[in-house]
């Protein structure tokens, strides 16, 4: 693997070069054991100070992403060390940053959110990984949240349709037998729930949260 600073990042360069090293190795680019550039030979094929080199690399050994050699030089850190859960978090950053990239750009080009799903679901199936889209569920409730069922009403229905904004969604919702809401969610919740465009959906309504008006 090639490390790289790229100068159109905002992020500083040790920034960078913690995160390129992060996302490889929760990738397995970078395999436990595989030793990395000394500090001096990559500050100076890249054109860094040391220190700033030195800085992503201890912020890395911090983590136990990587761990110094015996007689010097760093190298990914063993298998049986590594922080799994803290690699795992890494690789749904990114899978969150591509999810959001397809939906912003497939919204842009004018495809409905359905379509965007499908053409995902479709190059799924093409490397063996078939989803039903009509089969997406949404995450439970959380702990903070579950305790609010009481005082609410549930209603059962499908998504029609989803309008993503830059900071809310607005999600139109067919209720059984008949009628229909829209509910306005962030885009966190919404990427939250996974909520497709003809996935079932509950609604959880609390009277003294409604707001009117003409």
């Amino acid at each position: 693997m090639v490390l790289r600073v790229n100068g159109d990042d905002p992020a500083p360069a040790y920034v960078q070069l913690e995160r390129q090293v992060r996302v490889a190795v929760a990738d397995g680019v970078l395999r436990p054991g595989q030793r990395l550039p000394s500090i001096r030979d990559l500050a100076r094929r890249l054109g860094l100070s040391p220190n700033t080199v030195a800085r992503a690399y201890g912020a890395l050994a911090r983590e136990g992403v990587i761990v110094a050699r015996a007689g010097g030089g760093s190298e990914v850190a063993p298998d049986d060390t590594l922080d799994r859960p803290a690699l795992a978090r890494v690789r749904q950053e990114r899978l969150q940053t591509l999810a959001r990239q397809v939906a912003v750009r497939g919204l842009a080009l004018g495809l409905e959110p359905g379509e965007i799903a499908r053409a995902v679901a479709r190059e799924l199936a093409a490397h063996g990984r078939p989803v039903e889209l009509s089969s997406a569920t949404a995450a439970p409730l959380g702990l903070d949240e579950a305790p609010l069922l009481s005082a609410r009403n549930r209603l059962r229905g499908t998504v029609a349709s989803i309008r993503v904004g830059d900071v809310l969604a607005e999600v139109a919702i067919e209720l059984a037998p008949g009628g229909q809401v829209v509910a306005a969610i962030t885009r966190t919740s919404l990427d939250r729930l996974a909520l497709v465009v003809g996935g079932s959906v509950s609604v959880f309504a609390k009277a003294s949260e409604l707001t009117l008006g003409r």
